[in-house]
């Protein structure tokens, strides 16, 4: 008897043939219901959309949008997927098409998203707009663009695309998009110099990536963020002190964290110290970084 080896690979951004619907093809209706069933628990459900969800995702409904735009050509359908939460850590975007097939996985944007299918010649691209704040009041566009090709979708290009300082709004945006280059235009900085700059990202074969030597306007938006004069306007931590022994109250103690900080409440350390503690743990994965707040004994 003639045995069969099959093995199976989970890669993030790779083609997974995926099974049909009903044997049929999926319509974006059915997506979105084979997602909200996934999330409720439907154990068939989440096996046919391939990895897409993660434990963590499993009873967590109460995400602030599930978003599902598409893009047909003549043989076949794309469909985009957001699914986003207040806890951006949770963010998930994908990409499907018709007959369920897998193309590709992004765990690692913030923020609220939108999405957008772009066609450029017989190119296929989806432009994802991440929005968040920083330092309480600058916002902050940034801007991913997915190819998406015949049996598999990638992460080609990624960028800062508008900052907002007070009244004054500066943009990057796509001019064209070559096989070897993107080309962006830089409007509305304070830096009468940079107005109306181009940049050229030119494609890497070893990233698969177009890149930028100069990176003019992700610089520029680092430079206005670091030389901004910033007062805590919304502070996110804010806790009273007991002193156990004099029962007094240490008030207005505030450390103030961006959007990118995400709180674990009761979280137990047991790692770091010879008896657990519980406390509240805040996370930066941009960063990858955290602290715990723990009250010691005496």
């Amino acid at each position: 008897m003639q045995k069969i080896i099959i093995t199976i690979l989970t890669l993030t951004a790779l083609f997974i043939s995926g099974c049909n619907f009903n044997n049929g093809q999926i319509t974006k209706t059915d997506l979105e219901k084979l997602i909200n069933d996934a999330l409720a628990g439907d154990q068939e459900a989440n096996q046919k959309l391939q990895g897409f969800l993660t434990p963590k995702h499993i009873g967590k409904k109460d995400y602030n949008q599930l978003y599902i735009d598409q893009f047909s050509t003549d043989d076949k359908t794309y469909y985009s997927v957001i699914l986003e939460y207040y806890d951006p850590r949770l963010n998930l975007f994908a990409i499907y098409d018709d007959d369920l097939n897998f193309y590709l996985l992004d765990k690692s944007l913030n923020g609220y998203l939108n999405s957008e299918w772009v066609e450029n010649g017989t190119r296929k691209f989806v432009f994802v707009q991440e929005r968040f704040l920083t330092k309480d009041v600058l916002s902050i566009d940034r801007l991913s663009i997915y190819e998406v090709g015949e049996v598999e979708a990638s992460l080609v290009y990624r960028s800062m695309s508008r900052f907002v300082k007070v009244n004054n709004l500066a943009y990057q945006r796509v001019e064209s998009i070559k096989d070897n280059l993107i080309l962006t235009k830089i409007t509305g900085t304070s830096d009468k110099a940079l107005n109306n700059k181009i940049d050229t990202f030119y494609y890497n074969s070893s990233s698969k990536k177009y890149l930028s030597k100069k990176n003019l306007f992700d610089n520029y938006v680092r430079q206005e963020i670091d030389n901004f004069a910033w007062k805590t306007t919304k502070p996110q931590i804010t806790e009273n002190f007991v002193d156990a022994e004099t029962d007094t109250v240490t008030k207005n103690f505030k450390i103030s964290l961006n959007r990118d900080w995400q709180k674990i409440p009761k979280y137990i350390e047991d790692r770091q110290l010879k008896q657990p503690l519980t406390g509240v743990k805040y996370v930066n994965v941009n960063h990858g970084s955290s602290f715990t707040i723990l009250q010691i004994p005496r």
